[in-house]
């Protein structure tokens, strides 16, 4: 089945993470896709001494996408069993590119249903060259270093329950979907993600299992609803799903907030203006009496 898919508009190609489920034999892998004449540029293996789950992936364009010249897109793909994350460069040579200690500190509840689920989405940070991870059993983020693989735990003012979907806003603004808690969480941070603020929650109801969150620009966010339970479970055939636009009322306030204080400013100034004019009207009708 596929467990992650994003497009890689820089280098004209579409990837998608693939895990095979029982009665097939274990096999984890990414594959890439033309964009435009769909052939396929290669299925690569991910390398494994143990169990794994492969979950999401991100891009990244060799430092900041917006001056880069040499677009060597590298695609970043977390094991959520093994708790680590590989990295294929963009020939689909597969290596395994952190491993550690960070991400397996924090104690985990076994009685929740997502216990096994460790690291899980994913977004690549292209200002500071680093990748922001979620950890579903244990509710954490992680700020992993993308030249080194080094990793810090991004402490919150509070912990998230079961995180799915990342994904890093133009604004840098970072968006978390949960299918447990069924929330859109928004985070920001005013360190480069040393820590972070929850400043938002999202209900997101409880019917379809939202798994992803994609953004557009600072003001358009989109939510997929998956279904997954009911492919898991194999009892059920859907002929469609879900993807909702979601408004933040926090935001809007703020932007209204915003909006009445620059009025008021306006019609200060206006105020002001008004006065001056008259002063000036008499001062030259003083002039010419």
């Amino acid at each position: 089945m596929t467990t992650g898919i994003t497009v890689d508009s820089r280098n004209n190609r579409v990837l998608a993470v693939i895990h095979a489920v029982k009665p097939l034999p274990p096999f984890n892998a990414l594959t890439a896709y033309d964009l435009k004449s769909g052939n396929l540029l290669f299925l690569s293996a991910l390398p494994s001494d143990e169990e794994a789950l492969t979950n999401d992936v991100a891009v990244d364009y060799n430092g900041n996408a917006y001056v880069a010249v040499d677009y060597n897109g590298n695609a970043y793909v977390t094991n959520s069993i093994g708790n680590y994350i590989w990295k294929v460069n963009v020939k689909g040579e597969a290596s395994i590119f952190s491993k550690s200690p960070r991400f397996t500190e924090h104690p985990v509840d076994r009685d929740t249903p997502y216990s096994y689920i460790g690291l899980n989405g994913i977004a690549y940070v292209s200002s500071g060259d680093y990748l922001l991870v979620v950890q579903t059993n244990t509710g954490k983020i992680f700020k992993v270093d993308a030249d080194d693989g080094t990793a810090r735990h991004v402490l919150l003012n509070e912990d998230l329950k079961c995180p799915d979907g990342v994904v890093f806003r133009s604004d840098g603004v970072v968006l978390v979907v949960s299918p447990q808690a069924n929330k859109l969480w928004l985070l920001k941070s005013n360190n480069g993600w040393g820590e972070g603020v929850l400043y938002d929650k999202i209900d997101l109801g409880s019917e379809g299992y939202p798994t992803s969150v994609v953004s557009r620009g600072r003001d358009k966010m989109y939510v997929l609803y998956g279904y997954f339970l009911e492919g898991l479970l194999g009892n059920s055939e859907r002929e469609g799903f879900r993807i909702e636009e979601i408004m933040s009322p926090k935001e809007s306030e703020g932007e209204n907030v915003w909006l009445y204080v620059m009025t008021g400013f306006g019609m200060v100034y206006f105020v002001y203006w008004r006065f001056q004019m008259g002063q000036l009207v008499k001062h030259m009708n003083k002039k010419i009496n």
